[in-house]
């Protein structure tokens, strides 16, 4: 049997077999006519329930609410009872449906890369948030708008009607210029396309970095090569110069590749601490003897030249003693390089408002405002003769920044031009480990 005739059988049996079975007694009891008047009454009640019961789902279905749902017994709340599992069940299923898209939703938010819905008239369909900070889009404003209204770049409508799939489309940011997309489109279905925006000015930056950083390699050991090369020639050949002469080009040749070997080692260095995050090994350092220390490499780089002082009135320091000694004596010899002789220098480390503070300042040549933010920078000179004169590599404030960024110390710039200069080196609270014993 079906499931439909099961279920007309068990409507048949609870609501027409009762109504015979009484007229079947008013039969025997008293008579056809009473039977009949029994049954036809029965017919009507029943008519009128299933009516009723009717009018009260037809009801219900124009305006579906959970707590009005009607109530019945019998073969008709059996139905009902069905129907509302069954409506439950749905219910459920949507909202597991909705919370899977509100995930989908938030973790397509989530996503860095620009994705937006098009469909076959590049009318916009759907976009997560990082597709508004690319390119522009808001939803629901934008929504059914043509992409090409709101992209307005030169090729990028060719771009889009073309069938090039693997190819990409390089766009710069409505709002800021500093920023580059490249856009790529991907078939969606029959007929939709997913547009997807990737951020690569990052990416950009950092190729144009390395490219500019080979080019400085290339220059610097361009000068000290061509010198060496260029007095090599006068060596095979006996007779070219005297004794004094070979003495002199041996002397200039040994101070270029001392320069070559000074740029590589500071190259090691810079390549060494930008690939780890944080020093090998970290030590309460003794500033008095560090200190003491930097004067007497200060005093030997100068020879007699400077005046230098040194204060030591802080506690001790937490960090890694090499990498300190390294960026405290890159500043050191900054500034006796920059002094001119009979200049002064003084060297202090002292707490400053709770903070560690290194400082260099010196009567030097000064540096003017505009070089200022520049001037950690790799290879950045302000005067490049000047500072092959003196023997730098350009690479010495980019190693102090990047030690100072490894023990959470910022480095701080005053200058005047032709007034002198202090670096001032400034380091948490929580690396003074003694910061209630002042070192006298």
């Amino acid at each position: 049997m079906t499931r439909l005739g099961a279920s007309f059988a068990k409507l048949l049996l609870r609501g027409v077999l009762p109504i015979a079975f009484l007229a079947l007694l008013a039969w025997l009891s008293h008579g056809p006519a009473w039977a009949w008047a029994i049954a036809a009454l029965g017919c009507t009640l029943l008519v009128c329930v299933q009516t009723r019961q009717l009018a009260a789902l037809a009801a219900w279905l124009d305006a579906p609410a959970s707590d009005a749902f009607p109530q019945a017994g019998g073969a008709w709340g059996e139905v009902l009872g069905k129907l509302a599992h069954r409506l439950d069940d749905e219910a459920h299923q949507r909202e597991a449906v909705e919370a899977r898209l509100r995930s989908f939703r938030g973790a397509m938010d989530a996503v860095p890369d620009g994705l937006v819905i098009l469909d076959a008239g590049h009318r916009i369909q759907w976009s997560n948030r990082a597709a508004a900070a690319h390119l522009g889009i808001r939803l629901p404003r934008d929504k059914e708008v043509m992409i090409e209204h709101l992209v307005r770049t030169p090729g990028f409508a060719e771009y889009l009607a073309g069938a090039d799939t693997q190819g990409t489309f390089v766009l710069q940011a409505l709002a800021a210029r500093t920023r580059v997309y490249t856009i790529r489109v991907v078939p969606l279905g029959d007929a939709n396309k997913l547009l997807v925006s990737l951020d690569v000015t990052d990416a950009r930056r950092v190729e144009s970095m390395r490219s500019t950083f080979v080019a400085n390699v290339s220059h610097e050991l361009r000068t000290p090569l061509t010198v060496v090369s260029g007095f090599l020639e006068y060596f095979t050949d006996d007779g070219a110069v005297d004794a004094e002469q070979r003495q002199q080009f041996a002397r200039l040749m040994s101070d270029q590749t001392a320069r070559m070997l000074t740029l590589v080692d500071d190259l090691l260095t810079l390549s060494r601490l930008e690939a780890e995050d944080a020093p090998a090994s970290e030590e309460d350092v003794d500033m008095a003897d560090l200190m003491e220390q930097l004067l007497a490499e200060g005093q030997s780089l100068s020879d007699g030249r400077h005046q230098l002082a040194v204060t030591c009135a802080g506690p001790a320091l937490r960090g890694n003693r090499k990498e300190l000694h390294s960026a405290f004596g890159n500043l050191v010899s900054n500034a006796i390089r920059y002094t001119p002789a009979g200049g002064a220098i003084r060297i202090e480390w002292a707490v400053v408002d709770g903070r560690g503070v290194f400082s260099v300042c010196d009567s030097g040549v000064g540096v003017a405002a505009k070089h200022l933010p520049r001037l950690t920078e790799r290879f950045y000179r302000v005067d490049r003769g000047r500072s092959r004169d003196t023997g730098g590599t350009g690479l010495g404030l980019a190693i102090v920044k990047h030690i100072l960024l490894r023990h959470q110390a910022t480095l701080s710039i005053e200058s005047e031009l032709g007034a002198g200069s202090t670096f001032s080196a400034v380091f948490p609270d929580w690396r003074l480990p003694s910061a209630g014993r002042a070192v006298a």
